[in-house]
C-alpha cells in the first residue's frame, strides 16, 4: 500500500501542545461519485495579462452542486489567427479559431472549484482579441474584461498582486526576509491610490508583518514598530499623469520620485529609482529598480533594534534595512474610486523646556501646543547610547509631562503630536544634565561613553572585541582597562574610572543560581513529548518484531541540542511525515513475509492471528494498553474489513498504522493529576507507570520495555519510589550502548572518523577509528557501572581497553585477539588521557592544544569559554603569512607555533591563560593519541601547563601547575567544577533540557524560569551527591528516581 493509501486510511493528529493528547485515529473511506451534467457549473474566465504579441487566460470551472464532475469538456473560440502556445490542467484540441478542452482526469468535487488555463500568441493581430467559452458543465460564462480598458486617471492599488518586504541581517552573517501579509487581523497589508492630480498615497499597515516566527513577529510589533502606539506607515508623493498615460503596453521605463516616508512617529523624505511597466490597458506594475534602504536611526527605531537584539541574546542586528516593493495598480472607475485615507499631518509642538527638581529627581517639561489635529502626543528621550525611546504617549491637548531620570547623565528630550499614525516635525530638543555619585551609575555612563563602541551597550562583543557579558576576574578586568583602556587613549580612564566601569560589567553577568529547596522542596521536570531518535526507534522494531535489516536510516534526521542528539523539542511535520509512512510501510511489508513471527506466534494468518496483534503485539508498540476505541478501530483493519476480507493485508495495514501513530513514533512523559499526593502542587502531573516503564527502559536500554518492566506497569507498581529504584539498579548494567552514545556525544569521539590524518605520518589511523572509538566507550562504561569505582576514576584510572591492533598502536604489550581487553596502564587512562579524545582534537598531522584545551574547558569543566571575536580567521591567515618562516623551520615546535600566532590582542585575553596554558600541557599526547617525548621532527616535548580558573571562569587568579595529560586528569578529579558537570551534561542528555536552558546554542530559544532552573540545580545536586559519595553508578541508577523524572509541570518558557 501506497503512502496516499495509508493517507486515505488514517487521519494523524501530531500533538505538540501538551493537552490535548490525540489517542485514536479516524478511520473513514472516501467513494468517488461519477455523475452526468445535469448538475453543471459555473464557468468564467479572466485574461490578467495582455501584451503586444500575446496574452494569458485563466479559467475557473465552480462545482456549486452536491455531487462530483468527471468527463467535462469547455469549447473556446477567439479571433481567426490567433495560436496556442501552452495550456495547463486540461487536454487542449486547438485551431486558429478556438480549442476543445477536455477533462485529463480531473474530478471536480462538490462545491469546489478547478482552475486551468493557457497561453495564446496573437501572431501579428492588431484588432482587440475576442474570446468565448461554452462547455457541457457550464450554465453561463462570465465574459472578460475587454482588452482595451478605459483609463479615468484614477488608480487603485491591486493588494493581492502587490507586495513589500525587507531583509534584516542578524550575527552579521544570517539574512531574513520579512513581508507584510494580510491577516485575520487586517483586512489588507498593503493599499495604494494615485488619484486625478497625481497625488500618489500608499498605506502600510505594520500589524501585517511575518517573519515566520511567531514570537519574532510579536516583538517586532512591540519593541520595534510599537504598533499599539503607530500601527500604519505612509508613503506619499506627487507625480505627472502624464507619466501614466504616456506608458506603451510592455515597454519598461525608469523613473526616480521623490516622496515622504511617515513611519514610526517620523518623516523623512527619500528619493529612489522605480521601474515602471505597463503590463496592459489598465494594469501597471511598479518596483524597485534598487532598494529603498531604511536606516532605524533616522526613524527612532535604533532603540528598538537594541531591544530586540537583547531580547533575543543575538550579538547583532543591522541597524539599516533594505525594502523592496512590487506594486500592481489597477484603473478604477469614477464611482468607485477608494483613495487611500491618509490623516493630516499635524503642526509640531514648540517651545519645549525642561526643569530638573534634584529633589524628585524628574524632568518637568513643557511645550506650546500648536495643532488643532493631533490625536495625541509622544514624549521621546534620549539616553547616553544615543539612540531614541518613547518615553510616554500622551492626550490630545498635552502641554506638559514629568519625566522620571537615571541617577547620572546627559539625555534629550523631544516631542511628536501624532494624527493617528500621522507625525508632526518634532519639537526642539532639550538637554537636561544629572550627575551622579553611585559608582555603578557613574560606570554605565562611563561605559556608553567609551567602551560600548567596540564591546557592545550590553558587553556582548563588537567585530574583534570581545565579550564582556560572562563572569570574570574583577581586579585584572579593573588592571586591564586602567593600563590599556579605552582603547588608543589609556591615560583617559584612572583606577576610579576603571573600578566604576568594572561594577557597571558586573551587573550586566547572568545571575548564578543554585539549588534552594525552600524554593523548589520538589523539582517538576517538563511534560513533554520526545521523538524516538533512529537509534531508539532501530531499536525498538529489532526488540518487537524481530527486524534484521537498518531501517531507521528512512526516517528524517535526528535533532541535536549543543553535544548531543535530542528531539524533545522537536516535532513531525507534514513534511516529514511521509518518512514515518514508508518506514512503517517497509516495516510492515518484511514482517508480514516472515508470517508476522517472531513478533507473533500464530498457527495461522486467521482472525486469532489479528485478534493477537490487536490485543498482544499492538499494546507493545503503544507502549500502554490501547483504549476501547483504539482497539476496535484496529481489530476492524487487522481483520481484513477494508480488504474484503484479506487478513494478512489488514494485519499488514494494522501494523502500519501502528508504527505510523504518535503513540509509537513519541515517548510520552505527560503524566495524570494525583490528587492523593498532597506533598505536589495542585498543577502537577505524576507520570503514569506506562510512562516510568517507558522512561527507565529508554534510558537504560534505548529501547523498550522489557518483559519485568511490562509486568510492573500493569501493576501499577511504578509509582512507588523502592519499586522504581530496583528497576534502575538492575537495568543500569544494561547501559553500555546508551552509556557510549553519551559519552561519544559529550567529548566529540562519537565521530573520530572526520578527524583524518595525513597518511604520509600516520598511515593506517582509519583503520584505528572503530577500536579507539571502543576504547573510549568502553571505558567510560566500565567506570559507570562498576560499583567499586569512583568519579576520579574517569580522569585518573591507570587502566584502558585495548584491542591486539589498538596495543601494537600505544606499545602496550601482551594483547592478543580482535577483542577488548582491560589493561593496567601507567601513561594513559580514563577519558583524557584517552587516544579518541587526543586524537579527536588534534591537527591531521599535529597536535593542536588550542582544540583540546577548549573542549577540556566547555565539556569537562562546564565552563563557558567565548568563541572568537569575529574577524580572528583572517587576523590568524595574516599571522600565519607574517610567520611563515618561523612555522617552516623544523625546530618549530607546536607549543611555540600556538604561543606565537596567539600573542596580542584580542588573542591573548582568551589565550594569555584560559587556553593556551592548559592545552600546552597535554602536548604529551601526539595527533593519534600515543603518548611521546619528542614530536615528530625530533624536538623535545615541553609538557608543562598550567590550569587557571579551574573552578570558576572568573577566577583566573587561581592556577594549579602540572605537566601532562596524566597529572591534569588528577587536577580535575579533584575539581568540583568537573564532578558537578558530568551530572549536568547526563542531565541534558537524559531530560532533553539542561539544568539552565534549553538549547544554548540558539539565541532566540525559549528560555526556562528561575524557578525551573533552581529545581534542575538542587537534581544535579542530588546527582553529583549519589556519585561523590557512593560511585558514578549510583548517580546513573538515581536518575530512575528523579523528583522531576517522576513528577511534571506544563512549564511556561519564554
Amino acid at each position: 500500500m501506497k503512502f496516499n493509501n495509508l493517507q486515505r486510511l488514517f487521519t494523524l493528529t501530531h500533538v505538540r501542545s501538551i493537552t490535548p493528547v490525540i489517542t485514536k485515529f479516524t478511520i473513514f473511506v472516501s467513494f468517488m461519485v461519477s455523475m452526468p451534467f445535469a448538475h453543471a457549473a459555473l464557468c468564467s474566465f479572466t485574461t490578467p495579462d495582455n501584451w503586444n504579441n500575446g496574452f494569458k487566460t485563466e479559467i475557473v470551472i465552480e462545482n456549486d452542486s452536491n455531487q462530483n464532475i468527471n468527463n467535462w469538456s469547455l469549447e473556446l473560440t477567439w479571433n481567426q489567427g490567433v495560436s496556442l502556445q501552452n495550456g495547463w490542467n486540461g487536454n487542449f484540441n486547438c485551431d486558429d479559431s478556438g480549442c476543445t478542452i477536455t477533462s485529463q482526469g480531473h474530478t471536480i468535487h462538490a462545491n469546489q472549484s478547478f482552475g486551468l488555463g493557457f497561453v495564446a500568441s496573437k501572431n501579428g493581430l492588431a484588432d482587440a482579441v475576442t474570446i468565448s467559452l461554452s462547455g457541457n458543465v457550464c450554465t453561463n460564462t462570465e465574459e472578460p474584461p475587454s482588452d482595451d480598458v478605459t483609463e479615468t486617471g484614477l488608480w487603485e492599488l491591486d493588494e493581492i498582486e502587490s507586495s513589500l518586504n525587507y531583509v534584516s541581517v542578524k550575527k552579521d552573517h544570517i539574512a531574513e526576509i520579512n513581508q507584510f501579509v494580510a491577516n485575520t487581523l487586517t483586512t489588507s497589508a498593503l493599499s495604494g491610490s494615485i488619484d486625478e492630480q497625481g497625488s500618489v498615497k500608499l498605506a502600510l499597515d505594520l500589524n501585517s508583518i511575518s517573519t515566520e516566527v511567531d514570537i519574532r513577529n510579536s516583538r517586532v510589533l512591540d519593541l520595534l514598530f510599537e504598533t499599539d502606539l503607530l500601527p500604519m506607515a505612509y508613503f506619499s508623493t506627487q507625480i505627472e499623469q502624464a507619466l501614466l498615460s504616456n506608458l506603451v503596453i510592455g515597454q519598461p521605463t525608469t523613473q526616480n520620485i521623490t516622496g515622504q516616508i511617515s513611519l514610526h512617529g517620523v518623516n523623512q523624505e527619500v528619493s529612489l529609482d522605480v521601474l515602471v511597466v505597463k503590463l496592459a490597458s489598465g494594469r501597471i506594475n511598479v518596483s524597485t529598480l534598487t532598494p529603498m534602504i531604511i536606516d532605524s536611526k533616522a526613524f527612532d527605531m535604533d532603540y528598538g533594534i537594541e531591544a530586540l537584539r537583547v531580547v533575543a541574546n543575538l550579538s547583532h542586528i543591522g541597524e539599516a534595512v533594505p525594502v523592496y516593493f512590487n506594486l500592481t495598480f489597477l484603473s478604477a472607475e469614477q464611482d468607485s474610486f477608494q483613495p487611500v485615507a491618509m490623516p493630516n499631518k499635524p503642526l509640531a509642538p514648540t517651545e519645549l523646556s525642561a526643569n530638573v527638581i534634584s529633589t524628585d529627581n524628574k524632568a518637568h517639561l513643557n511645550w506650546y501646543d500648536n495643532s488643532n489635529n493631533e490625536t495625541h502626543y509622544l514624549v521621546r528621550f534620549k539616553s547616553v547610547d544615543g539612540r531614541w525611546q518613547t518615553k510616554a504617549e500622551l492626550a490630545s491637548n498635552s502641554r506638559v509631562y514629568e519625566s522620571g531620570l537615571p541617577e547620572s547623565g546627559e539625555f534629550d528630550y523631544k516631542v511628536i503630536a501624532l494624527n493617528s499614525s500621522v507625525p508632526s516635525e518634532p519639537s526642539n530638543i532639550e538637554r537636561v544634565v544629572v550627575t551622579q555619585t553611585d559608582p555603578i551609575a557613574r560606570g554605565m555612563q562611563l561605559y556608553k561613553g567609551n567602551c560600548a563602541g567596540c564591546h557592545g551597550s550590553e558587553a556582548g562583543g563588537l567585530g574583534s572585541f570581545p565579550a564582556l557579558d560572562t563572569e570574570r576576574d574583577i581586579q585584572a578586568m579593573i588592571d586591564i582597562i586602567t593600563t590599556t583602556m579605552p582603547y588608543g587613549n589609556p591615560s583617559a580612564c584612572d583606577e576610579q574610572c576603571a573600578s566604576d566601569i568594572a561594577a557597571y560589567i558586573q551587573t550586566l553577568w547572568p545571575a548564578t543560581l543554585a539549588c534552594e529547596p525552600t524554593v523548589t522542596p520538589i523539582a517538576y521536570g517538563a511534560r513533554q513529548l520526545k521523538i524516538l531518535t533512529q537509534t531508539e526507534y532501530q531499536n525498538t522494531v529489532e526488540d518487537l518484531l524481530g527486524v534484521d535489516f537498518i531501517v531507521s536510516d528512512g526516517l528524517s534526521p535526528d535533532s541535536q541540542v549543543g553535544f548531543f542528539i535530542n528531539n524533545t523539542h522537536a516535532s513531525v511535520q507534514p513534511s516529514n511525515y511521509s518518512n514515518y509512512l514508508l518506514v512503517a510501510e517497509e516495516v510492515s511489508q518484511w514482517v508480514a513475509e516472515q508470517h508476522f513471527s517472531p513478533a507473533l506466534s500464530c498457527a495461522a494468518i486467521d482472525e486469532d492471528c489479528a485478534n493477537s496483534l490487536v490485543d498482544e503485539l499492538a499494546p507493545k508498540i503503544f507502549r500502554r494498553p490501547l483504549t476501547q476505541d483504539e482497539s476496535q478501530n484496529y481489530r476492524l483493519i487487522a481483520t481484513g474489513f477494508f480488504h474484503n476480507g484479506d487478513i494478512e493485508a489488514g494485519m499488514k495495514l494494522a501494523l502500519e498504522g501502528l508504527l505510523s501513530s504518535p503513540q509509537f513514533i513519541y515517548r510520552h512523559e505527560l503524566g495524570e493529576p494525583n490528587p492523593d499526593n498532597s506533598e505536589l502542587d495542585a498543577d502537577t502531573f505524576e507520570l503514569t507507570s506506562w510512562e516510568m516503564a517507558t522512561f527507565l527502559s529508554y534510558t537504560f536500554t534505548g529501547s523498550t520495555p522489557d518483559p519485568l518492566l511490562w509486568q510492573a506497569a500493569e501493576r501499577d507498581e511504578l509509582r512507588d519510589e523502592a519499586t522504581i529504584t530496583a528497576h534502575a539498579n538492575r537495568l543500569a548494567g544494561s547501559a553500555k550502548s546508551v552509556l557510549g552514545d553519551f559519552v561519544g556525544s559529550w567529548l566529540g569521539t562519537g565521530n573520530l572518523e572526520v578527524a583524518t590524518k595525513d597518511q604520509n605520518i600516520y598511515p593506517g589511523f582509519a583503520q584505528l577509528v572503530p577500536a579507539m572509538k571502543a576504547e573510549m566507550n568502553e571505558t567510560f562504561s566500565y567506570i559507570m557501572t562498576e560499583p567499586d569505582e569512583s568519579f576520579s576514576s574517569f580522569y585518573t584510572a591507570n587502566f584502558t581497553f585495548v584491542n591486539q591492533l589498538l596495543a601494537e598502536h600505544y606499545n602496550l604489550a601482551g594483547v592478543t585477539g580482535d577483542e577488548l581487553q582491560k589493561v593496567d596502564t601507567t601513561q594513559r587512562g580514563g577519558i583524557l588521557a584517552n587516544g579518541a579524545f587526543m586524537s579527536r582534537w588534534a591537527e591531521v598531522g599535529e597536535s593542536h592544544p588550542i582544540l583540546r584545551s577548549v573542549r577540556v574547558r566547555r565539556r569537562m569543566l562546564c565552563q563557558e569559554q567565548p568563541d572568537p571575536p569575529a574577524g580572528t580567521f583572517e587576523a590568524r591567515e595574516q599571522r600565519l603569512a607574517e610567520l611563515s618562516d618561523m612555522l617552516q623551520d623544523p625546530a618549530t615546535t607546536t607549543r611555540l607555533k600556538y604561543h606565537s600566532l596567539t600573542q596580542g590582542q584580542p588573542c591573548s585575553n582568551c589565550h594569555e591563560k584560559y587556553i593556551n596554558p592548559m592545552g600546552f600541557g597535554m602536548e604529551d599526547f601526539d595527533a593519534v593519541g600515543k603518548v611521546r617525548s619528542n614530536d615528530k621532527n625530533g624536538n623535545i616535548i615541553d609538557a608543562s601547563g598550567t590550569l587557571y580558573a579551574p573552578e570558576k571562569y572568573a577566577q583566573v587568579s587561581d592556577a594549579v601547575a602540572f605537566y601532562g595529560a596524566k597529572q591534569l586528569g588528577t587536577v580535575i578529579a579533584d575539581l568540583s567544577s568537573a564532578q558537578s558537570c558530568l551530572p549536568q551534561q547526563m542531565f541534558r542528555y537524559v531530560m532533553g533540557v539542561g539544568h539552565d536552558s534549553v538549547d544554548p546554542s540558539n539565541d532566540e530559544d525559549k528560555r526556562l524560569s528561575e524557578t525551573e532552573q533552581i529545581g534542575y540545580m538542587c537534581e544535579i545536586d542530588t546527582l553529583t551527591d549519589a556519585m561523590m559519595q557512593n560511585s558514578p553508578r549510583a548517580m546513573l541508577e538515581k536518575f530512575g528516581s528523579l523528583k522531576s523524572v517522576r513528577y511534571r509541570k506544563a512549564w511556561s518558557r519564554n
